[in-house]
């Protein structure tokens, strides 16, 4: 389970491509500090997005919370196939969906 809800991970999607949180551009650290000064002239995406207390999840409890006996480990364990893996792909409608028309109610012709 992830701290995180689906909302958080919206907002976040959302604003990767903003430009109005420096967290996410340049290429390093260094880049972001030294170079382009990004810290002093934008916000933190971090810091943003940990002000909304609702945007994490209910259900997560942290490792440290948790019995041993609840902890399982996966030693040597491969990733599926691709095609296997691509059967599962589902469309995230909440983030692809989000600025196109409202969905429609089909209209059932009547005999």
């Amino acid at each position: 389970t992830l701290r995180e809800n689906g909302k958080y991970l919206l907002l976040l999607s959302e604003h990767i491509y903003s430009c109005r949180f420096g967290t996410l551009l340049c290429d390093t650290e260094r880049e972001r500090e030294v170079v382009a000064s990004i810290r002093q002239r934008t916000y933190c995406l971090w810091e943003y997005l940990e002000s909304f207390p609702d945007l994490v999840n209910k259900n997560f409890s942290p490792v440290s919370m948790l019995h041993e006996s609840d902890i399982v480990e996966h030693k040597g364990c491969l990733l599926m196939p691709l095609p296997s893996l691509l059967r599962n792909v589902t469309l995230w409608v909440d983030r692809h969906c989000m600025h196109g028309a409202k969905p429609t109610l089909r209209s059932i012709p009547i005999s």
